[in-house]
């Protein structure tokens, strides 16, 4: 389980409104996941590794309707 940082921009990660709901961010997670995912970009580890992980520590928070509220 992925704590929430109250500094960082989960949000912004996704690029989604602090209004969306969870359709809309599991959606967008998809979305994100296979453009970065580390195994269908051979060569771009470096790049995609952290961009995938912050997205996936974003699914996780937001879509958690418990942490999402601490967060908000």
């Amino acid at each position: 389980m992925v704590k929430a940082d109250p500094k960082h921009n989960y949000y912004a990660d996704l690029d989604i409104s602090p209004n969306a709901d969870t359709d809309e961010i599991k959606k967008q997670f998809r979305k994100l996941a296979l453009k970065y995912h580390p195994d269908r970009n051979p060569g771009r580890e470096t790049e995609c590794v952290p961009r995938f992980q912050a997205i996936q520590a974003a699914h996780e928070i937001l879509t958690d309707n418990e942490v999402r509220a601490k967060y908000d």
